[in-house]
């Protein structure tokens, strides 16, 4: 459980319970966490309290995310789940609650479907909503945020008061909770919502992916405290398209060393919590990716992580790159057929179908799939008669069926399933459903999770195989992603692929520099003195130094596990990118990286946590300054020194406003950041050497590219006090 502050016990997922005789007490509300009070003594809470900051950048998720609590007391329950946060947090989470409860304000799609109101499909996405929205029986009217939550809010003194209880919030942002004057539990600022774990090194895999071929994540829903919920894999050409990634999946991949580099876009279906959760985390913590919905759920999207995060809606769109999808036209990725289109759902969701080389796969999504369910919504005259066929025509003859089982009327009832052709259950896997709800006799069976379990629907070897697994590893690598289309061919020629058993040497320490290396596939030590002083994973490179510096290998490479990897000799690799960009980046790589850069890097938060191939692309950024500053001097910050960002390599530094020290910067400390984002009138705090400092340079043009790049460092960045 780790260490707890006074009176407070922690979840496993992260925040903490205060347990009080009328039950416990929620404070810190991070996905999923209902899954642990579930399971748990006194089980879910009534009552929860919203940290000051209600998202952690750290993790990339909220930590107020009281969406499954709150249908948990209202459909569970019967009752209104009891929320203490200040006014602006109110007004922030009722519209997260808004989007993900009633969905958009306002809707457009005649521009989503590619023949408008006459495409088959085409919904009244306002009145499937607004039927969704009706109150169960005997009530009357329509669901709104007071059915659901009473918010308490502090009075007079920062003091919430409910039921004898009092929640005194701190100025600096430390909490105590009370009970007729007796304190029950307080806790500091300091102490961290999340327990911090170590950044997930990359192992390496044998793990090859499919032509074709879907790996599940997760099968379970949202009240499942036993699964993960949701979320698959679509191999497409032997790359990943992950649909709805769970909370944390990026990091279980990473540990079983799928690498980021393979699974570089997302399908986002809808903004309910289990859906979009992981969709925002994995967009913080990793590099940047490309997003595939309709605009109608993207717009969705941002809205809702924006009130999350406290971001600007234009801030998050540039974290990544968007592709709009439109219903009733085919949209090739990576090579695969993709068509998509709006389920039954209460909020505005997407389903999907791929194909490639004679073979289909589909996904439901959250959807309603009973054909006498729809039948009857026709007659009410929520849907058209159109939109009737449609829904009722799904398409069963798929090769595999990715089918969601869930609770009436906003998702498919079992019955229905299990009523369906033995030929067409033979060929279904059901998600967002607990195992224990399918019946035993039905031939139905859940979607089996990991890596172990992928289903490929397209095995072999695809055309020019090995030729795509070549060029792929290369642009996996961002600093040849400027290199001209006919260099291709030039690198086919050149390269040669190398395949190495776990523990086998790709050279010693002492051997002839004279090789540029990638990886394709697998994970490779880099070992000084029998240290591993990195690791590099799918799209990490080595030998910069080698194609410039004539000099024997510093480090010995060793395959962490069977490994494949790219290698290009060095007249050959320097004929490559002579006159490109490509080339001034390698040459900054192999003229400052250095055994002492990286470990100034790994005892920076911000950085240490970057994957090796990120850090190496980082390294041609961090310059050396050639004089020390004496102790007792200024660190200039204007004119050319204030269009750099400052990384302490040795020394110490202190931060002032006028004659207040705000605080002492050590080896690792990053100082000039803050201009990049605000401007020099924003940058008040002068930084004056303690002691002899010594100091990297990283200049704030290069720092920015860097950063569009990699969207999570760039969001952690946006609020560095210095």
């Amino acid at each position: 459980m780790g260490r707890t502050a006074p009176g407070f016990s922690r979840l496993s997922r992260g925040g903490f319970l205060i347990s009080t005789a009328r039950g416990n007490i929620q404070f810190g509300i991070p996905p999923e966490t209902i899954k642990d009070t579930m399971k748990g003594p006194g089980g879910v809470p009534h009552t929860f309290i919203v940290p000051r900051e209600m998202f952690d950048l750290a993790t990339g998720v909220s930590v107020a995310d009281i969406e499954f609590p709150i249908y948990f007391h209202f459909f569970v329950r019967k009752g209104k789940a009891r929320v203490v946060c200040e006014p602006a947090q109110r007004a922030r989470l009722e519209a997260v609650l808004s989007e993900a409860l009633f969905g958009p304000a306002a809707i457009d799609l005649a521009d989503e479907f590619v023949e408008g109101p006459d495409t088959p499909g085409f919904p009244d996405l306002a009145a499937e909503m607004g039927f969704f929205r009706r109150l169960p029986p005997p009530a009357t009217g329509f669901l709104t945020l007071d059915h659901l939550v009473e918010f308490v809010l502090p009075g007079a003194g920062g003091v919430a008061a409910f039921d004898g209880y009092e929640v005194r919030f701190g100025a600096d942002g430390g909490l105590r909770v009370s009970e007729a004057g007796r304190e029950l539990a307080s806790l500091r600022q300091d102490d961290p919502l999340i327990e911090p774990r170590p950044a997930p090194t990359d192992p390496g895999s044998d793990f090859r992916p499919p032509g074709f071929g879907v790996t599940t994540l997760g099968a379970g829903h949202g009240f499942d405290p036993d699964a993960s919920t949701s979320g698959i894999i679509i191999w497409a050409n032997r790359r990943g398209i992950v649909v709805d990634p769970p909370v944390g999946s990026a990091e279980t991949l990473q540990r079983l060393g799928v690498s980021p580099k393979w699974i570089d876009k997302v399908i986002l279906t809808h903004c309910h919590a289990d859906h979009d959760a992981g969709t925002l985390q994995k967009i913080l913590q990793e590099e940047k990716v490309n997003l595939y919905t309709t605009p109608t759920i993207f717009r969705s999207f941002l809205r809702k992580s924006a009130a999350l995060t406290g971001l600007a809606e234009s801030q998050l769109q540039k974290l990544v790159t968007f592709f709009p999808v439109r219903i009733g036209e085919t949209m090739m990725i990576d090579e695969v057929r993709f068509e998509f289109h709006y389920t039954l759902h209460s909020i505005p969701t997407i389903g999907i179908q791929a194909f490639l080389h004679g073979k289909s796969m589909i996904y439901s999504s959250d959807t309603m799939n009973d054909p006498a369910f729809i039948a009857g919504l026709h007659d009410q005259g929520v849907l058209s008669r159109q939109r009737r066929d449609f829904l009722t025509a799904f398409p069963w003859d798929r090769d595999l069926i990715f089918h969601e089982a869930g609770v009436p009327p906003l998702h498919t009832p079992m019955s229905f399933l299990c009523s369906l052709p033995r030929e067409v259950r033979e060929r279904m896997y059901l998600v967002h459903v607990n195992p224990a709800h399918i019946p035993a006799d039905s031939g139905l069976r859940l979607a089996p999770t990991g890596l172990q379990n992928t289903i490929a629907l397209v095995d072999g070897q695809g055309r020019h195989d090995e030729a795509v697994a070549i060029i792929d590893a290369f642009s996996h690598v961002d600093l040849f992603e400027s290199l001209p289309l006919p260099k291709a061919r030039e690198l086919l020629l050149i390269a040669r692929v190398r395949t190495c058993r776990a523990g086998e040497a790709l050279f010693h320490k002492g051997d002839p520099g004279d090789t540029f290396l990638v990886v394709m596939n697998g994970a490779v030590d880099i070992v000084l003195d029998g240290r591993v002083i990195t690791t590099y994973g799918v799209g990490g490179h080595f030998g910069e130094k080698s194609l410039f510096v004539a000099e024997s290998r510093t480090a010995a490479a060793v395959a962490r596990t069977a490994a494949r990897v790219l290698c290009i000799d060095r007249a050959e690799m320097l004929s490559l990118i002579r006159g490109t960009e490509s080339e001034q980046l390698l040459r900054q790589i192999a003229l400052y990286q250095n055994v002492e850069v990286r470990q100034t890097l790994a005892v920076n938060p911000l950085f240490r946590n970057l994957t090796a191939a990120q850090q190496t692309r980082l390294h041609g950024l961090v310059q050396p300054l050639d004089q020390p500053v004496p102790a007792g001097q200024a660190i200039p910050l204007e004119g050319e020194a204030g269009q750099q960002a400052w990384l302490i390599r040795e020394g110490t530094v202190d931060v002032m406003v006028g004659g207040t020290r705000l605080a002492v910067l050590s080896r690792g400390g990053l100082f000039g950041v803050r201009r990049l984002f605000h401007g020099p009138a924003d940058q008040p705090r002068t930084f004056v050497a303690r002691d002899r400092v010594a100091l990297y340079a990283i200049d704030h043009a290069g720092l920015r590219e860097y950063l569009d790049r990699n969207p999570g460092l760039h969001i952690r960045l946006i609020n560095h006090p210095w």
